[in-house]
């Protein structure tokens, strides 16, 4: 299972879209918490739930992992799971799977530079306020030199969203098959 992980704007979202278009892989559909955007999608981008909605999930035991980021809920299904899938986490979440051990992974961060992602914010439409605190929140959650696990981290900044969803693909599966080998085969 391939994880994206990386601060806001980084490219994770877009270049996943255009991977599911072109790649025999499909996203997992996580739940949160969180408004949805404009142009987002109930169950396509994410299951949305009120609090309420979503601390009666987690006392079911629906969701492999949960983390808060900038104050919203986040929740894996646990029937989500699956080879030739991908996810999107936060380092929390990454953490949790790396400890579960749900199947293999494969770990991909997405760095960008800040004046990149404040721009990509501002594009689509996110507001001044919500753009400092993101930001502000990422130098800490995203901090490379705390972030355990990772596979392979990607400059973002300065390559287009096909071009890196092309070289995501093709290093989560060189990445994948290494992993395959050294644990015999094993997958989700």
């Amino acid at each position: 299972m391939l994880v994206l992980i990386g601060p806001s704007a980084s490219g994770k979202t877009e270049s996943a879209k255009i991977m599911i278009n072109r790649y025999p892989i499909s996203r997992v559909v996580t739940c949160t918490t969180r408004p949805k955007r404009i142009n987002e999608i109930d169950g396509f981008d994410y299951h949305f739930y009120s609090l309420e909605e979503f601390k009666n999930l987690e006392k079911q035991g629906y969701f492999i992992e949960t983390a808060v980021y900038n104050g919203f809920w986040y929740g894996t299904p646990k029937n989500e799971l699956g080879d030739d899938k991908f996810i999107i986490l936060e380092p929390q979440g990454l953490e949790s799977f790396l400890a579960l051990k749900p199947c293999l992974i494969v770990a991909i961060f997405l760095n960008t530079d800040e004046s990149v992602r404040m721009s990509r914010m501002k594009e689509r439409k996110d507001k001044t306020k919500d753009i400092e605190k993101r930001i502000e929140a990422d130098r800490i959650e995203f901090n490379l030199n705390h972030i355990k696990g990772l596979d392979l981290v990607i400059d973002t900044t300065d390559i287009t969203l096909s071009n890196l969803a092309d070289l995501v693909y093709s290093k989560y599966i060189e990445l994948l098959k290494q992993k395959q080998e050294n644990d015999n085969g094993s997958t989700c």
